[in-house]
């Protein structure tokens, strides 16, 4: 439970600040990459696939424009995949290569606090993109592009920050395992990348295997929950779902990175 507090303890908040400082110095090699692959992947599947599924795709038994379906689908993938690359390389690079860990611990912060703050700063990071992407979306249905329910954009903001956290608990856990960067190929290909495409954001789960495995899958309630709400139709369950799985993921996976790092960066 102590570890849990000390997100927040304002040493936590120390560690999001100095990378936030760091962030802004090189925003403009930063910014862009992770901004531009969701607003990519949406015109790509949405407007360049979907103009061959001119009749729609079948959601929750009605029919609705494929563009629709993938636009709240990509906030879900963004969200996951910005969060875990950036717990994973950026806290990587930050532990072994820049040093960063072992200036901070010398300090005022403890480990938890380190651990904490790579959680929040992923959090917030991967918040900032989404919000930046909801922005595109908006002006896509202005120009008649996309017909969602935009009243409900602003409710996504704090689920995904909620998710975020969550998805860069598990992307610290792989870093504290992999012995080196080169063996980052191993989590991304056998872990994250299936997650990533078994979620339901870019073509619904009809096969029976898949829609079972979903049932666990928090990015697969988290883009249903997301399309739930932006397109009015049972967003509830798959809240519900997520908010467990998050719980979940956050009780367990973060007193586990603490304990995986304390021995991989401390030696206890």
């Amino acid at each position: 439970m102590h570890g849990l507090t000390a997100a927040l303890e304002w040493q936590s908040r120390a560690v999001v600040g100095r990378h936030l400082r760091v962030y802004l110095k090189n925003w403009h090699t930063s910014f862009l990459p992770p901004v531009l692959e969701p607003i990519t992947l949406l015109l790509a599947f949405g407007l360049g696939l979907g103009a061959y599924m001119s009749s729609g795709i079948e959601w929750n038994g009605r029919l609705i424009g494929y563009i629709n379906y993938v636009a709240p689908g990509m906030l879900a993938y963004a969200t996951f995949m910005t969060a875990i690359f950036q717990s994973l390389f950026g806290a990587f690079i930050r532990m072994r290569y820049q040093r960063t860990w072992e200036g901070q611990l010398t300090t005022q912060i403890e480990l938890r606090h380190v651990v904490w703050g790579e959680i929040l700063w992923a959090g917030l990071l991967t918040t900032s993109y989404v919000a930046i992407v909801s922005l595109v979306l908006s002006g896509c249905q202005a120009l008649g592009v996309l017909q969602l329910r935009l009243e409900y954009l602003p409710l996504v903001i704090p689920i995904v920050f909620v998710a975020a956290c969550a998805f860069a608990a598990l992307g610290l856990c792989f870093t504290a395992l992999v012995p080196t960067i080169d063996h980052m190929n191993l989590p991304i290909f056998l872990v994250v990348l299936p997650v990533g495409f078994v979620s339901a954001t870019y073509f619904p789960l009809g096969h029976p295997v898949l829609a079972a495995i979903s049932t666990v899958n928090p990015v697969y309630h988290l883009a249903e929950g997301i399309r739930g709400l932006l397109l009015g139709d049972r967003a509830g369950y798959h809240l519900a779902s997520l908010a467990g799985l998050l719980a979940f993921m956050l009780v367990v996976l973060v007193p586990l990175d603490m304990r995986l790092l304390r021995k991989r960066v401390l030696g206890d």
